[in-house]
C-alpha cells in the first residue's frame, strides 16, 4: 500500500528546495546584471587607459623586460569562487589546471582566490603559498594582498613565469576557462588581454597623441617600469571580475534548472499521491462492498 504521508513529506520538503533555488536565482540574478554593468564601465576606462598604454610603448617598449636568471618555479594565480550552488564552472577549471600541473607540483607554487579553490588544491597536495578571499562586489582595494604578494615576488626574482586561471564570461549560458601570463609581460600577453576585452589595439592610437613631443618623466625606464605595473594590476583586476561574472550567471542558470527540475518532481509526486489516495479510496469501497455482501447472505 502507498505511504500517503511519505509522499506528502516529500512534496513538502521539494517545495521547499524550489522557494530557495527560485530565491537564490532571484538574488545571482541581481547581482549579475550589477557585475555585467561594472566590467562595462570598467571597458570604458581601459580603452582610454590602454591608448596611453600603446602611445608610451611607441616611445619606449615598455615590453622589455630585463633578463634575469632561472629560478625553475613557475606561479600560478587560480580564481574560483566562495561558494557552491554554480554547476560545473569551478571544476572544469579545476580540472584543466590540475591535469597540466600534476606532474609539476615540485616546481608550481599557488595562490587561490576563493574557498572552492583554496579547498580543491589543498586536497590534491599542491604547494598553496598565499590565499585570498574576495566579496561579491569588490574593488581594487580588496586585491591589495595580491598586488603586494606579485610586486614583491618579482623584485626578489622568485619566479620565471607567473599565469592566472580563470573562467571567461562568454553569455549567461557558456563560461570559458581561459588563461593568460602576467609575467613576464610580453607584446603577445597584451594582445591577448585586449582581444579578450574586445579591443582592437591597432586602433588606440590618438594621431593627436601620437604627433606630439612627450616628456617621458623620470625618464624612459621608470615610466615604462610603471606602466607594466599598473597594467598588470588592471589584466588582474579584469580577470577577477570576469571570473565573479561567470559565477553569477553559472549560478543563476543552474539555480533556473534547480526550480525548473523541483516542478517537474512535484507534478511526478502529486500524480503518485493521487494515484495512491485513488487507490486507498477504491479499497475502501471494495471492503464495503464486500462487507454488505457479507451480510446480505
Amino acid at each position: 500500500m502507498p505511504n500517503m504521508k511519505k509522499i506528502k513529506s516529500q512534496i513538502n520538503s521539494v517545495s521547499n528546495i524550489q522557494q530557495i533555488t527560485k530565491a537564490l536565482e532571484v538574488v545571482a540574478t541581481v547581482k549579475l546584471q550589477k557585475v555585467k554593468q561594472q566590467t562595462e564601465d570598467y571597458r570604458e576606462f581601459m580603452i582610454e587607459f590602454l591608448k596611453i598604454v600603446q602611445v608610451i610603448n611607441h616611445k619606449t617598449n615598455i615590453f622589455n623586460s630585463e633578463n634575469r636568471k632561472k629560478t625553475g618555479k613557475d606561479l600560478i594565480i587560480i580564481a574560483g569562487t566562495d561558494k557552491g550552488l554554480c554547476g560545473s564552472l569551478n571544476s572544469k577549471l579545476f580540472k584543466q589546471i590540475f591535469t597540466k600541473f600534476e606532474g609539476q607540483k615540485d616546481r608550481t607554487d599557488i595562490f587561490t582566490i576563493g574557498k572552492k579553490a583554496l579547498e580543491f588544491f589543498g586536497r590534491s597536495d599542491f604547494n598553496i603559498v598565499w590565499s585570498l578571499d574576495i566579496k561579491d562586489e569588490f574593488i581594487e582595494e580588496d586585491l591589495t594582498d595580491i598586488y603586494n604578494f606579485i610586486r614583491a615576488s618579482l623584485t626578489n626574482r622568485v619566479y620565471d613565469n607567473i599565469k592566472i586561471y580563470f573562467n571567461f564570461f562568454k553569455n549567461a549560458i557558456t563560461q570559458i576557462p581561459l588563461s593568460f601570463d602576467l609575467f613576464p609581460l610580453n607584446q603577445n600577453s597584451f594582445q591577448t588581454f585586449t582581444k579578450e576585452l574586445n579591443i582592437n589595439i591597432d586602433e588606440l592610437i590618438s594621431e593627436d597623441l601620437e604627433n606630439k613631443e612627450l616628456t617621458l618623466e623620470p625618464d624612459a625606464y621608470e615610466l615604462a617600469k610603471e606602466m607594466r605595473k599598473q597594467l598588470l594590476q588592471h589584466m588582474i583586476y579584469w580577470a577577477l571580475l570576469q571570473n565573479k561574472t561567470g559565477e553569477f550567471a553559472a549560478r543563476m542558470v543552474a539555480m533556473k534548472n534547480a526550480k525548473d527540475n523541483s516542478n517537474t518532481l512535484i507534478k511526478d509526486l502529486k500524480l503518485s499521491f493521487n494515484k495512491a489516495r485513488q487507490w486507498v479510496i477504491t479499497q475502501e469501497i471494495s471492503e464495503i462492498v464486500g462487507a454488505k455482501m457479507a451480510i446480505e447472505e
